[in-house]
């Protein structure tokens, strides 16, 4: 057992089971397959035997009650208006029907009298001509020749003159007919009588000439150029009948008939043999006429008489000639005078064409195609025509090795009729005159005795289950002498014709007597249930399953259902007795096992009432049945006879019956294993019920939908024909389930009855199982028919549907509505077939639905009547959410077009209200944005929130996601993800007014200047996205939340995200971040979510993070901003005192004084980056991470040289190594001198620098040796020559200390190193020196008089020691005087 199946898969198995039945009905056997003919290759025979003819009650077993094959439904007599006039006949009189507008017609003389079949009224005449009547025609005028109201024209020949009238009616359906007063058209006979008179369905007109020629009259709208408007035109001559004058048409035609060589008729040679009746096969334009001296010509009349062709002849002789090489036991006389000929519809045979019939009611058929290049008894073969010979044969372009079959007239079969057999009880019909055949029908009139006729009905209907063609034969005399018979035309039938419509269409035939008109009705197979059911009084009868048996099981039922579901006997009797008379004859499904399939694949040709197999998508070919001859065959080891030819037996006839004629010939059914190793047999019902429905639609399964033009392939007539149908067989399914029908309290038919015991069969061959292994196959085989069965039923109920919307959508302008479609729906909806519509595309009904409704809302029409209407036929496809679709988008463009702003919300709130109740199966998005087109933007967020709440009614996937979203949790995933995707309506909602936000500004800025206002239109729109999250947050539901932080991330409204206060921001937030560790906007907002909600210590922490994070996203800037941030957070008064914040605290502004100096490096590293590839590298790193201290120092500051970086990095390092930091500072004053420039320029930078240095780190302690530097400078200002005392000028300009200067002075004094001498300036530190003391003297008011003397002092200590050393070395008079006089002023300031 399988798991239940979706509507789908139920559709897409009863499409299979649909077109395997379909398959095997197409695939029965036809009249060729039934002759004979197909299996042999050549011409047979048959009619000797006894079982060919036999008489309606075969089908019974009880022969009391006869069954009929005819009934008589109505006489009437000739009006006696008309009698009248026959007392004033003078020399002619004809008589005829026009069964196309259900009338009879009658000539006297010159006169013309038609009226009405049925009831003798309604007469109309013509007596506006002066010459004899030969013969009358109707025919249907070509389309666009002639104004609508010309329904027909009247055809009317007379011996020199062919007239042409209009035929109107004032009523519809032909009720009250008028002609003409004067003919359309008036064309000369050049005094050849037409003595028949024919037209084709699209209105071509064809006479039959007392020469033997076949002409035609072609007609147009207007004249040309080179023809006039009508003209005549003899086919059988060709272009000389209208280009060669009158006069010369004696010669022109022994050109034509000398190039026609094959033609072996001439004018010269033979006499002149009158056409006498002209029958026309429109669905293959082939043309028939039969000559009074009994031959038959077939023409190919293709589009027009410049393509007809002659395809071949045959005489009365060559008839007989043939006929008897087939059978040789029968009185040659009955197979000559030809009486009759009818074509053969394609639905009769495909490859017979013509079936002619003799007096003695011989049926002779013919193919104008020879079968599998063989060339039986072919007559007057002629090759191709060329075009412009209309007849004539062109020998050079005959190409006698053509592929294609050889045209001509090929006698395939010939049929005697009743009577001939050893052992017949009827009589032979004699002196038949006239014929008519239709569906298998045959009826013959027969002059049995002087001025009363006698019809013969041979039908091959009732004998569908046999291999070979079997009729039943019934007689009935008539009132008089028939002078014309044919089938009456039902105007109301429709267009698309099925085998089912034809078998419940009553076939009604006209006969037109001396007496007046008798119209018989042609009993079908459905009227002879009928018969017995009611004979029977019900189905409980030996008689009615007598019927199934002799019938083949399926047709049986599908005839009992044709009456069960008819609605002329809906409720009554019949159709109760035919329904229970399907349920108790209908077999019951079994299992086969398939250790005995071999036994059952040779009973199979005995089961033609089941099917095995529940997949139809395999089938086993047909096999031939071999033939039998009547004579022992030679070579009767070969195939089929067909590896012999005619002559080799010429007078033996070849039988179409099967070697084993006591089963019937039926294909195989498919044969399908279970995984149980059985195969089902399903019963007669279920395939009944199948092939009913196959044959009901096979018109439209494989036809297009619509054309190129998009015109529906499918009229409303025909679609109300096709809906009676359906509903009926719908009804009985829904009053007999599947159940019901499928049901194991029937018991089978006697197991003696080898043609129809299938099941019993089965079950015979299952006996050897154990009683439960039965009864368990039995009931899994009813499970699987159930099955079968409630497919087919679903299936009905979705086409009725889907039929009733194409009924709906003709009934309104369907092209219009197929304009309002996308380009690929188009292109789809041309693609596509009916099958397609009714199996796997239910979208194209989807947007041909939507397209109607919004045609009717474009035209501001109300659609509730339709919408009611779609509900009512379609609730299926047309669900009650649809319903509510269309009643909201009609609400909603009342709202649009509302200019009161109360009734608007009122209109808006309604709709919002109807919308929430069909929730959640309503088309979402459409609705949605239908609200967003009239501003509403509140019924987005509430419809959304209330389709979610509805399709997860538990909160399981707010539960998802409050518990973080477990993997393994796929229930709670299902309803989170579909939560999600309601609310993505309202990220939808927010992208339109976000987009029409930047098209306003976009305007805005074009149009205005940047001083002037805003536009009020814009400020609106600029306000409206913080209405519509404020909106979105009152739902409780944080699934929207989180959908609306989702936008507002995606658009970078990073403001208006952090203006929300929800605690679902935090949690989206702190999850986003954790998904995205490397999302610096994210880390970015969530501090300040932190920050700004009073949660300092979170953000502060955050901020570190984001400070530390080794990421090329965040600059070095960036880093140190968050560490200020940071530090400024932990110092807010909210985080409070405790010792864990205060550690925090402090690593914070150690990291933030490292960043500063990794910030000094780095801008260092920048400057030189432009000039060392490994600098540009090192930039990078630096923006990388923040680094310690160390890593500073070894990694970049120490290996680029960068010594004010080195200084900074000791510096705040605490470093205390004196030489490492004179060596810097050296090496720093070493290269801004060695930097290039003047001495001036060198100068100012140098002491620039220093002056810069001197504030940043003057109160450093250790990283500011002040005595060196004192040296170094003096020393560097002696190498550059400076101006003497410069040294001590800046120092004091940078407010170092006077007393640390004077006193690294005298040290420095008191050393009197030899340096000074190497540098070129013994005397440069003593002049530094007296150039300290001057400052110092010159500036002694600013000096705090309590360290006045004590500085003082070591000024005059200098002075002391500077005279000591010029004391010792000559030529210093000058110094000397010089520091006398400052010794004086300095002991001027003590005292």
């Amino acid at each position: 057992m399988t798991a239940a199946q979706t509507q789908p898969d139920f559709l897409m198995t009863a499409g299979k089971m649909l077109e395997w039945h379909d398959n095997l009905d197409r695939s029965r056997p036809g009249i060729l397959e039934l002759t004979g003919v197909s299996q042999h290759g050549r011409a047979t025979t048959s009619g000797l035997n006894d079982y060919d003819y036999q008489c309606p009650t075969f089908l019974k077993s009880d022969e009391a009650h006869n069954l009929q094959q005819l009934r008589t439904v109505s006489k009437s007599g000739i009006p006696n208006e008309i009698l009248e006039h026959f007392k004033h006949i003078k020399c002619h009189c004809t008589m005829g029907l026009f069964p196309e507008i259900g009338r009879a017609w009658l000539t006297i003389d010159s006169e013309i009298y038609i009226w009405t079949i049925n009831q003798s009224r309604d007469v109309a005449y013509y007596d506006g001509l002066s010459q004899l009547i030969v013969s009358v025609g109707l025919v249907k005028p070509k389309a666009g020749v002639f104004v609508s109201d010309v329904k027909y024209l009247l055809v009317l020949t007379t011996p020199v003159e062919v007239l042409v009238l209009g035929v109107t009616f004032m009523e519809p359906e032909c009720k009250e007919m008028q002609l003409m007063n004067r003919p359309i058209f008036v064309i000369g006979t050049d005094n050849v009588s037409m003595g028949v008179v024919k037209g084709t369905d699209d209105g071509r007109i064809f006479l039959g000439g007392r020469d033997g020629s076949l002409y035609e009259i072609f007609y147009q709208a207007e004249s040309s150029w080179f023809g006039k408007r009508c003209k005549k035109v003899n086919l059988s001559q060709g272009l000389c009948s209208y280009i060669v004058p009158s006069f010369l048409k004696v010669f022109s035609v022994n050109m034509a008939n000398l190039n026609n060589f094959r033609t072996r008729i001439t004018s010269a040679s033979q006499d002149t043999d009158p056409i006498d009746c002209i029958e026309v096969d429109n669905s293959r334009q082939l043309l028939y006429f039969l000559t009074e001296k009994g031959s038959i010509e077939a023409w190919d009349i293709s589009n027009d008489y410049t393509n007809a062709k002659r395809l071949g002849k045959i005489t009365q002789s060559e008839i007989s000639t043939q006929a008897l090489k087939l059978i040789t036991t029968v009185d040659p006389a009955i197979f000559k005078d030809v009486k009759a000929i009818c074509p053969l519809s394609p639905d009769d045979s495909d490859k017979l064409h013509l079936v002619a019939v003799t007096q003695s009611g011989v049926r002779l058929f013919f193919s104008t195609a020879s079968l599998q290049g063989h060339q039986p008894f072919a007559a007057n073969v002629c090759p191709p025509l060329e075009v412009s010979g209309y007849g004539q044969t062109d020998v050079d372009q005959y190409n006698l090795e053509t592929l294609e079959p050889p045209k001509g007239l090929f006698l395939l079969h010939v049929r005697l009729p009743p009577g001939h057999t050893p052992n017949a009880t009827t009589s032979k019909p004699k002196h038949v005159h006239a014929a008519y055949y239709t569906e298998g029908n045959m009826l013959m009139i027969s002059t049995q005795q002087q001025e009363q006729d006698l019809l013969w009905s041979v039908s091959s209907a009732p004998s569908v289950n046999f291999p070979y063609l079997v009729e039943s034969m019934s007689q009935e005399s008539l009132d008089g002498v028939v002078w014309g018979l044919s089938e009456l035309v039902e105007h109301s039938r429709p267009t698309f014709k099925t085998p089912l419509s034809n078998a419940r269409a009553t076939r009604q035939v006209a006969l037109l007597t001396n007496q007046g008109t008798q119209i018989i009705e042609l009993l079908k197979t459905t009227d002879m249930l009928m018969q017995i059911l009611l004979a029977c009084r019900g189905p409980h009868h030996e008689a009615v399953k007598t019927f199934f048996q002799s019938q083949n099981q399926r047709e049986a039922c599908v005839t009992a259902l044709l009456l069960a579901t008819s609605s002329r006997y809906q409720g009554g009797e019949i159709s109760l007795w035919a329904t229970q008379a399907f349920m108790l004859y209908g077999g019951e499904p079994c299992f086969q096992n398939q250790k005995n399939q071999n036994q059952i694949n040779a009973i199979n040709r005995n089961l033609p009432n089941q099917t095995l197999g529940h997949n139809p998508n395999v089938t086993i070919p047909r096999e031939r049945v071999p033939m039998l001859m009547s004579t022992p065959m030679p070579n009767a080891g070969s195939v089929g006879g067909a590896s012999f030819s005619a002559s080799q037996c010429p007078s033996q006839p070849i039988s179409p019956i099967g070697i084993n004629q006591h089963n019937p010939h039926n294909p195989q059914s498919p044969l399908i294993h279970n995984e149980n190793s059985a195969a089902v047999v399903y019963s007669a019902k279920h395939d009944g019920l199948y092939l009913f429905v196959s044959r009901m639609l096979r018109s439209i399964w494989q036809l297009r939908c619509v054309d190129d033009y998009f015109c529906p392939k499918l009229g409303s007539s025909d679609c109300d024909s096709l809906l009676a149908e359906l509903r009926s067989l719908r009804n009985f399914l829904e009053a007999h389930s599947a159940h019901d029908i499928s049901s194991s309290s029937r018991a089978p038919f006697d197991s003696h009855l080898d043609r129809t015991s299938g099941y019993s069969t089965i079950l015979i061959n299952n006996s050897h199982l154990p009683m439960s292994e039965q009864r368990n196959l039995t009931e899994q085989a009813q499970v699987e028919e159930k099955r079968s069965l409630s497919s087919l039923n679903l299936f009905i109920k979705h086409t009725c549907e889907v039929i009733s919307l194409w009924s709906i959508l003709t009934h309104h302008s369907f092209q219009q509505i197929c304009q309002q479609l996308s380009p690929e729906q188009q292109k789809m909806l041309k693609c596509c077939m009916f099958r397609d519509l009714l199996l796997t595309r239910s979208e194209v009904c989807a947007f041909l639905i939507i397209s109607l409704i919004n045609m009717y809302l474009k035209d501001k029409a109300s659609v509730t009547e339709l919408s009611s209407k779609l509900r009512d036929q379609c609730p299926n496809l047309y669900r009650h959410e649809d319903a509510i679709t269309s009643k909201a988008t009609e609400l909603l463009m009342m709202a649009k077009n509302c200019t009161s702003s109360i009734e608007k919300e009122k209109l808006l709130r309604n709709t919002l209200h109807i919308c929430k109740q069909a929730a959640p199966t309503l088309p979402l998005r459409s609705i949605c944005q239908q609200f967003i087109s009239v501003d509403f933007f509140e019924g987005v967020i509430e419809l959304s929130a209330v389709c979610a709440s509805k399709s997860d009614p538990e909160k399981v996937g707010i539960h998802y996601y409050d518990n973080g979203e477990p993997s393994d949790d796929r229930e709670g995933y299902a309803c989170f993800a579909t939560r999600m995707n309601y609310y993505k309506e309202v990220q939808l909602m927010l992208d339109q007014v976000y987009l029409t936000l930047l098209n306003k500004k976009s305007a805005l800025d074009q149009a205005q200047s940047p001083g002037q206002i805003k536009n009020s239109s814009y400020a609106a729109a600029k306000n409206t996205i913080p209405k519509i999250v404020t909106l979105a947050l009152k739902v409780k539901d944080p699934l929207i939340h989180v959908t609306l932080y989702e936008w507002l991330l995606s658009h970078e409204m990073l403001s208006d995200l952090l203006n929300v206060v929800e605690e679902s921001l935090g949690e989206f937030l702190r999850r986003s971040v954790s998904r995205n560790a490397e999302n610096v906007v994210l880390i970015d907002l969530l501090w300040k979510y932190y920050e700004k909600n009073g949660h300092h210590s979170k953000a502060a922490q955050i901020l570190d993070n984001l400070a530390m994070a080794r990421t090329e996203r965040i600059t070095l800037d960036q880093r140190i901003e968050y560490l200020v941030r940071a530090v400024m957070c932990m110092r807010n008064g909210n985080v409070g005192s405790s010792v864990s914040n205060g550690i925090f605290l402090k690593e914070l502004e150690d990291k933030l004084d490292i960043a500063r100096v990794q910030k000094s490096v780095l801008v260092d590293m920048t400057a030189l980056a432009s000039k060392n590839m490994e600098a540009a590298g090192a930039v990078k790193e630096l923006n990388f991470a923040l680094y310690d201290i160390t890593q500073l120092y070894q990694h970049f500051a120490e290996p680029f040289n960068l010594w004010e970086c080195q200084l900074s990095i000791l510096n705040c390092s605490h470093h205390n190594d004196p030489l490492l930091i004179e060596s810097v500072w050296g090496n720093l004053i070493k290269n801004i001198i060695e930097e290039p420039g003047t001495t001036q320029e060198r100068s100012n930078r140098l002491f620039t620098k220093m002056d810069l240095l001197v504030r940043e780190y003057g109160e450093s302690g250790a990283c500011f040796p002040f005595a060196f530097l004192i040296r170094e400078l003096e020393i560097k200002a002696c190498q550059m020559r400076l101006p003497e005392g410069i040294v001590p000028e800046k120092l004091i300009s940078m407010n170092l200390d006077m007393e640390l200067l004077l006193e690294y002075y005298s040290r420095m004094i008191s050393l009197n190193e030899r340096v000074w001498a190497n540098e070129g300036n013994e005397w440069h530190l003593i002049q530094s020196a007296i150039r300290v003391v001057s400052l110092l003297a010159d500036n002694a008011q600013a000096i705090w008089y309590r360290s006045k003397r004590r500085i003082i002092g070591k000024a005059q200590d200098i002075v002391a020691g500077c005279l000591n050393i010029c004391y010792q070395k000559p030529d210093t008079n000058r110094l000397q005087h010089s520091l006398k006089e400052l010794q004086s002023r300095l002991q001027r300031f003590i005292a």
